[in-house]
């Protein structure tokens, strides 16, 4: 990462002046759906409960398994009841004294640092993509969708304004998010974090060619050079054979010349 684009995602304090000071933005769930949470759960619960009193009134033993199986459905009625209490309080939460996105997820307290927090717009999923496409989807009340997001993290999470208790809070929380984001740039550092691991790699990999290389070109080197002391070897045992012959013949003839 370059001195210039260090200096660019640096937080300073004229951006931190923008957000909030010491105050927590609580966004509760949606009335709607707390209703439905707890009338669901409470007609289970009773059904769960009168098919249980009807086996005990007629002194009839369904084994262990079954009475496990109607415990496990009441504990989770009571679960989810208690839930929706949980969740009217906020199901999303802006807390400016701990600097970090609180979030109600699958009976889960989930939080996000402001440093690791990217809130983005999202969409919805295939089926309510479809739906909306659709000439049903003319009828249907408009949904947003908000992507909350620890960058560093492979999942993320969404929310949406029929999550919320209304399309008000949801505009606001969406508000809140992307200012976040634009300050603290979770976002912009990871992905410049992620691209300096990239051109890293990049980088080692070409080392790792270069030195592949230049022990291809010596090895080839080593072996020219074997080659060429080999070949001179050989000229040089011919020349001197070819010395030996030139030697023999000289005295054959001297010989020869000495006889006659």
């Amino acid at each position: 990462m370059s001195e210039v684009e260090e200096k660019n995602l640096e937080i300073s304090q004229e951006e931190l002046d923008k957000l909030p000071k010491d105050t927590v933005h609580c966004f509760p769930a949606s009335k709607k759906q707390i209703l439905k949470r707890r009338i669901i759960t409470l007609i289970i619960a009773a059904l769960d409960a009168a098919a249980a009193g009807y086996l005990i009134a007629g002194k009839t033993d369904p084994g262990p398994l079954l009475w496990c199986v109607f415990g496990a459905i009441l504990l989770i009625c009571i679960v989810v009841f208690i839930h929706t209490f949980v969740i009217a309080k906020y199901r999303v939460a802006m807390d400016y004294q701990k600097n970090e996105v609180a979030l109600r997820y699958m009976f889960n307290k989930i939080t996000i640092p402001f440093d690791s927090f990217d809130g983005r717009d999202g969409e919805g999923d295939r089926v309510a993509q479809m739906l909306k496409n659709s000439t049903l989807g003319a009828n249907m009340e408009h949904v947003d969708y908000l992507i909350l997001d620890n960058v560093y993290e492979e999942v993320c999470y969404q929310t949406s304004s029929k999550d919320l208790a209304s399309k008000e809070d949801f505009d606001m929380l969406a508000k809140e998010a992307k200012l976040v984001s634009s300050v603290y740039k979770a976002k912009e550092k990871y992905d410049a974090l992620k691209t300096d691991e990239e051109d890293s790699k990049s980088d080692s990999k070409d080392d790792s060619m270069d030195l592949v290389k230049e022990a291809i070109k010596e090895e080839k080197a080593e072996k020219a050079e074997k080659a060429a002391e080999e070949a001179a070897e050989a000229v040089k045992a011919d020349a001197e054979e070819a010395v030996e012959e030139i030697k023999e013949e000289i005295s054959s003839e001297e010989k020869d010349s000495e006889e006659k």
